[in-house]
């Protein structure tokens, strides 16, 4: 069988252009010319039963166990994103044009339509910028977890474009369906909902324009107040973005925030339980590091304001990270004040 692509919406990122497409095909038959560098599927927490409505399914019968790839996992990220990563696939498995694979298990967080975004948020340490890398996936969920294909496709294409928009390191991002009667149909929920997006320019102007972007958790108002009257001190630092004196009520936060992210000259995380444990911290952390990454100087500084539970990142602990635990108001203060904003 091969991939016919039914539609697609490209997305400009500086002299890149993105792309979300829709195709019909067999996952299970991918072409050496639509190689996936990652396959992602859904499951039920810790299920990997071949089923025969399931990719699981039919992956196994292609020569490829998910369940087994489950036992080795290279990377576990469901505590944090609700998915695991796979080693390289090897063995029968390597026919089949994917490079590894990518399992979520969305039930963990939510109903998978509301918590797909989780998936492209965790992804993105393990994409590697230098590269051009394509991911694949069918219609998640809408499979033994039984959700509509077309509530699936909309959240899907939702979260995609909102992440690739903002320089997540997916060339193409192929969205495959098996049935062609369903694919036909899946094609017209893709014009409609091409029909009334607006990619937005996040480097456009913008009338407000902010110094620092302050990125902390309501639980930790207290360093963030500690780390504005530091900031202030400094002469070259104007204007903060503090999200409970920035958004507007009724406004749509969502992009204020992008926009605050995206022309700030500097980034500070105060980071603790509470902050990792909140998507909209996730969300402002990733976006962060996104920009650090495509930066000529570093923008991104975390600040460790209280233990959590787990080790932070490698790539956190690679920016040299400001160690302020346990609250100490007094070492916040020293570090803020030694920050190279430029």
């Amino acid at each position: 069988m091969s991939f016919t692509l039914l539609d697609h919406i490209d997305i400009p990122d500086g002299s890149l252009v993105r792309r979300v497409a829709l195709y019909e095909g067999d996952l299970t038959a991918i072409p050496k010319e639509h190689s996936a560098d990652t396959l992602v599927i859904s499951a039920f927490p810790n299920d990997y039963s071949p089923t025969p409505a399931s990719v699981i399914g039919a992956l196994d019968k292609a020569g490829l166990s998910v369940r087994h790839l489950a036992s080795s996992k290279a990377y576990d990220l469901r505590d944090t994103s609700a998915f695991w990563i796979s080693s390289p696939v090897k063995g029968a498995g390597a026919q089949l044009n994917i490079g590894r694979i990518a399992c979520f298990e969305p039930s963990m967080f939510g109903p998978p339509p509301t918590v797909v975004g989780n998936l492209f948020r965790g992804l993105f340490p393990f994409l590697d910028d230098r590269k051009s890398q394509v991911v694949a996936m069918p219609i998640m969920a809408s499979g033994d977890q039984g959700y509509a294909k077309e509530i699936m496709l909309r959240a899907i294409l939702r979260a995609a474009v909102h992440w690739l928009a903002r320089g997540l390191a997916i060339s193409e991002l192929k969205i495959v369906e098996r049935n062609t009667a369903t694919a036909k149909e899946l094609a017209t929920v893709m014009a409609d909902f091409k029909s009334t997006l607006a990619i937005p320019s996040l480097t456009a102007s913008h009338p407000k324009q902010f110094d620092v972007f302050l990125s902390f958790s309501s639980e930790d108002r207290s360093a963030a107040d500690c780390t504005k009257v530091a900031l202030n001190r400094k002469g070259s630092v104007q204007r903060v973005f503090d999200f409970r004196l920035e958004i507007d009520k009724g406004s749509s936060w969502q992009e204020e925030i992008d926009r605050a992210i995206s022309s700030c000259r500097a980034i500070i995380a105060i980071l603790s339980p509470s902050y990792f444990t909140s998507a909209e911290c996730r969300e402002e952390l990733m976006q962060a590091r996104l920009r650090n990454k495509r930066s000529d100087r570093t923008i991104l500084f975390p600040i460790y304001w209280r233990s959590w539970e787990k080790q932070l990142d490698l790539w956190i602990q690679a920016l040299n990270y400001g160690d302020c635990r346990e609250s100490d108001y007094q070492k916040l203060t020293s570090t803020v004040t030694k920050l190279a904003i430029e």
